[in-house]
């Protein structure tokens, strides 16, 4: 109230309201020392209950730290854990001699060593016993014995190659991680097993042919099936009986655990009557609390209105105004922007605007660690991870064949023309759509033309395929003049079609041969449509803006599947394995053709290795479908070719890119919608708003929890006291020596490096058998009836022709499964390489948060620049003979008996191109792990370094426990930005 002693009559003095007041709080005064007495004996209780808790305060900070923060049912859960291991320790042994033989014969019960081939090269051995066996009219007792070891040698060869892909590995594998799970394993013990091994020789094998064995049919396959037997029987016995020495070190080892398991219990113990003291100070708490409730009267509560309000202000009294708020301005529309109803492609940018502020959360946090030295690793990896996040790409790349309708597909989600729709991909180059950036404006390309030798490959490439002499530099192009494409198979012609453009447009494109340019779009246009210019096209980059471009979003037009130059493969691949996205795209009319099949089947074979599924199928021209019920029968039919595939649950999309562009373009809403092209959209952006950032920002999130763990845990030594820290010093100095031998040996373990050799050598014999179980299909696919007709011309060169396509089939298949062996060989040499790394901190001590430090998984290893595979041909001219003519081939014995003839070649020279790259390939990946290796320990010895540092910081009287609780508190802040993106 404003009251004035000395101006009575100022407008604004409330004396006489005061004096009223008062007299009125004086009527009132039973009811408020009624009150005031009830307040007071509450607050006296409330008073000497806290002074109760007070008192018991030590003990129960002693108690707490006993009990660890644990609750208190864990704790007893815990309790009879520990009793049952204990009481479990004496069935170890048993239990553990039961498990080895469990998993042994579970091992061998999936094991077959006897596939098709090898059944035949017993046979063969066993038909050359035979009484009577000859082979031509002077078939002498000499050249029999000859050809009985030749067929020996070969059976031998092959028993090898089963017995050390199916059993030799994977048994050593069950007996180390059995032996490991017990801690009785010692790599002192891998060469003592494989010596354990049984040796199956040649003479082992021929003892077991016992006279009147048959050589085919049933008597062959009951004899394979024994002799299986018995080879898994001597790898049994022979394991067992190893595991019984490893088994005789587990009772002092049992001792151990005992006595450990004897510790933690009686620490757990500790921790349930620390639970329990402070159950049972709470309890008296509660009844010190009970006891002074029932002395005490009910609290007294005011009349409503017994005491006086706040009087409002006089009238003219000052008022402050609130600022009214500016008007709203409406932001104008960016250009180019789709139609609100076709703006999907739009949305990634909310992923990209997620990554970008979770960067600069990283950021922040390195900012903060940048001037602490014993965070220097931490900084410097949050600051390389935010790198990483702030990128903002996204690329996708599009896949499919010849005529699939990529390029409109492509101008669909562009929402305007600006590709031309090339009638010539089958030299086509790698073509990516990106933002403008740099010096370069819309509307703008850069074109990289192949270099001159790159051209000469091409060009020897497909005279080779032609089946031409190989040309000159000075005349090839009067060879190709020459040229005429009679007899030729239809996988050639694109070939010859590739000659005559590149012969055309060789005086143009020569002087430009190596060199980058930029060019205008029309220039760009005109490029990549002309075939005679297009095809010394290397790459290109056009730079464009719109809605799909400025989200972030690169698209990347990939050679078709059917393309035709070796080295696509390799490319493809890549984008394959490091998009953001694929788009599968197919065509109505004609989905799922040869090259379509092939390019799917290099799918199926690297999904598993990604983190997400990010493959989209489109069904290009839909509206192409008479109704609804046979565009639904096309969807069914990709589906089910996708399944075989192994893609199990793929994402199919049928689209009209051209109805989905008119509708773009013009601001035609029924055209977008009758395309189905919002339906695709709207999943991309899902993707690419949601699922694909997720992981990045999981991993960031992670990345700044363990380095927030990290100064919580130099806030908890600081907390110590001085003598606790100086013993912690002086433990962890000794420890140091040891660290650095074991890092020492990390960085020089062999192991992960033999297990990476042991698995790529499985997994290449892998490769030999899918390539194997696919030649049925290639063969029958090459020699197809639609090309070996009477009236086709020259048949014997369109025979000839045919096995040659044989054979670029199965080299671009095996190609093709070799890149997706190098990704298969960098993801088991991760797992080792973490693996061995893990072990490593596990023996230093080192807390499980820091190994989130320890590798970037967003880090990529290196891959092979090519993948150079040669297969020795096969004398088709010498098969001819068994030809004869179509109905021969097809309807009688022809067929099978080329391919009889055609098989055990392709067989050896398959394995001949596996066993040419098998070196070299894993050469190059236990390099690149024994690297990964070297950095680990790297990354670990700097940890070490900067937790000694922190220590001895913190004995000299350096930054405190207030220091290190700030900077965490700091951590936490940023941390928390991620929950809120």
């Amino acid at each position: 109230m404003f009251t004035s002693l000395k101006v009575e009559g100022h407008p604004l003095n409330q004396w006489k309201d005061l004096l009223a007041l008062i007299s009125g709080l004086l009527e009132q005064r039973q009811e408020l020392l009624e009150y005031s007495l009830s307040r007071s004996m509450h607050h006296t209780a409330d008073a000497v209950l806290a002074d109760y808790r007070e008192q018991q305060e030590e003990e129960r900070t002693a108690l707490l730290e006993e009990a660890g923060g644990a609750a208190a049912e864990a704790v007893e859960a815990e309790i009879m854990a520990t009793m049952q291991q204990e009481a479990s320790l004496e069935e170890l042994p048993e239990q553990s001699r039961l498990d080895l033989r469990s998993r042994l014969d579970a091992l061998l019960g999936n094991t077959n060593l006897m596939p098709a081939d090898l059944r035949d090269a017993a046979g063969a051995y066993i038909e050359s016993l035979q009484p009577g066996f000859r082979r031509g009219l002077l078939f002498t007792a000499a050249k029999r014995e000859k050809e009985q070891g030749a067929r020996l040698q070969h059976w031998h060869s092959l028993q090898q190659r089963e017995i050390t892909a199916q059993l030799e590995w994977h048994t050593l594998q069950l007996v180390r991680e059995w032996a490991e799970g017990l801690e009785l394993w010692q790599e002192e013990a891998e060469p003592l097993l494989k010596q354990a091994f049984p040796a199956v020789s040649q003479q082992w094998l021929a003892d077991q042919v016992k006279p009147g064995t048959g050589a085919s049919g049933e008597a062959l396959l009951n004899f394979c099936r024994t002799l299986a037997a018995e080879i898994k029987a001597q790898f049994r016995r022979a394991v067992l009986a190893f595991g019984e020495p490893l088994l005789d070190a587990l009772p002092p080892l049992v001792e151990e655990r005992r006595a450990e398991l004897t510790r933690r219990r009686a620490a757990l113990q500790r921790q349930a009557h620390a639970l329990a003291a402070l159950a049972a100070l709470d309890r008296a708490a509660a009844a010190r609390a009970d006891g002074l409730a029932a002395l005490l009267p009910l609290r007294r509560t005011l009349t409503p209105g017994a005491l006086p309000g706040v009087p409002p202000l006089a009238a003219g009294a000052l008022s402050a105004a609130s600022p009214e708020p500016p008007p709203r301005v409406a932001a104008a529309a960016s250009p180019g922007a789709a139609p609100a109803w076709a703006a999907g492609t739009a949305t990634p940018a909310g992923g990209r605007r997620r990554l970008t502020q979770a960067a600069a959360a990283l950021h922040a946090a390195a900012g903060v660690l940048r001037s602490e030295p014993a965070m220097a690793s931490a900084a410097r990896s949050l600051a390389a991870r935010a790198e990483d996040l702030a990128g903002g790409r996204f690329t996708m790349a599009l896949f499919g064949a010849f005529s699939a309708g990529k390029s409109s597909f492509a101008n669909a989600l562009l929402g305007e023309e600006v590709l031309p729709v090339s009638p010539h991909p089958a030299t086509a180059a790698v073509g990516r759509i990106l933002a403008p950036e740099g010096g370069f404006a819309h509307g703008t390309a850069s074109i990289t033309m192949k270099r001159a030798e790159e051209v000469w490959e091409d060009i020897l490439h497909s005279f080779s395929v032609l089946q031409l002499a190989p040309p000159q530099h000075d005349s090839w192009t009067a060879a190709v003049a020459r040229l005429q494409t009679g007899g030729l198979h239809p996988s050639a012609l694109p070939h010859a079609g590739f000659l005559r453009a590149a012969a055309a447009g060789w005086e143009e494109s020569r002087p430009l041969l190596g060199t980058e340019r930029t060019v205008s779009l029309a220039e760009y246009r005109s490029l990549v449509a002309d075939e005679k210019r297009a095809c010394f096209v290397q790459s290109t980059d056009l730079y464009y803006d719109s809605p799909l471009t400025r989200s972030g979003i690169v698209l990347v037009d990939t050679p078709g599947a059917d393309s035709l130059h070796a080295r696509h493969t390799g490319v493809t691949f890549g984008y394959m394995k490091n998009a953001d996205a694929i788009c599968f795209v197919t065509y109505y009319n004609h989905a799922f053709s040869k090259a379509d099949r092939s390019l799917l089947a290099q799918l199926g074979r690297i999904k598993d290795s990604f983190a997400l599924d990010k493959m989209f199928f489109i069904i290009n021209a839909s509206d192409l479908a008479a109704d609804e019920a046979e565009l639904e029968e096309v969807k069914q039919h990709v589906a089910q070719n996708l399944r075989a595939g192994g893609l199990t649950s793929p994402r199919i999309y049928s689209v009209s890119s051209l109805l989905a562009l008119e509708g773009k373009s013009s601001g035609a809403r029924e055209a977008y919608e009758a395309s189905g092209f919002g339906g695709f959209e709207a999943a991309l952006s899902e993707f690419a708003g949601e699922e694909l950032p997720g992981l990045s920002l999981a991993a960031a999130k992670d990345s700044l929890s363990s380095v927030r763990g990290r100064a919580e845990e130099w806030q908890r030594l600081a907390l110590m006291e001085a003598n606790q820290q100086e013993e912690g010093m002086k433990q962890f100095r000794q420890r140091r020596e040891a660290a650095n031998l074991r890092l020492a040996a990390l960085e020089q373990e062999d192991r992960p490096l033999r297990d990476l050799r042991r698995e790529g050598a499985e997994l290449l014999y892998h490769v030999r058998q899918r390539i194997a179980f696919s030649f049925g299909r290639s063969f029958q696919e090459s020699f197809h009836p639609s090309i070996l007709r009477e009236d086709g011309g020259n048949l014997k060169d369109i025979f000839i022709a045919c096995g040659r396509e044989l054979e670029r089939s199965i080299l671009r298949e095996l190609e093709q499964e070799l890149w997706a062996t190098t990704l298969r060989l960098e993801s088991a040499g991760r797992r080792f390489v973490t693996q061995a790394a893990i072990a490593a901190a596990a023996g230093l001590s080192i807390p499980d948060q820091e190994l989130q430090l320890l590798e970037n998984p967003d880090e990529r290893w290196p891959a092979p620049a090519k993948l150079d595979c040669v297969l020795a041909p096969l004398d088709w001219a010498g098969l001819w003979s068994r030809f004869r003519s179509p109905r021969h081939f097809f309807e009688g014995p022809g067929r099978v008996e080329i391919r009889a003839a055609a098989e055990p070649w392709f067989k050896e020279v398959v394995a001949a191109a596996v066993q040419g790259q098998e070196d070299s390939l894993l050469t190059f990946y236990t390099d690149a792990a024994a690297v990964a290796l070297s950095h680990a320990a790297d990354r670990l010895r700097e940890g070490l370094s900067e937790q000694e540092a922190a220590m001895s910081a913190l004995l000299k009287g350096g930054d405190g426990a207030q220091h290190w609780g700030r900077i965490a508190e700091e951590l936490r802040l940023q941390e928390q930005t991620f929950v809120e993106i």
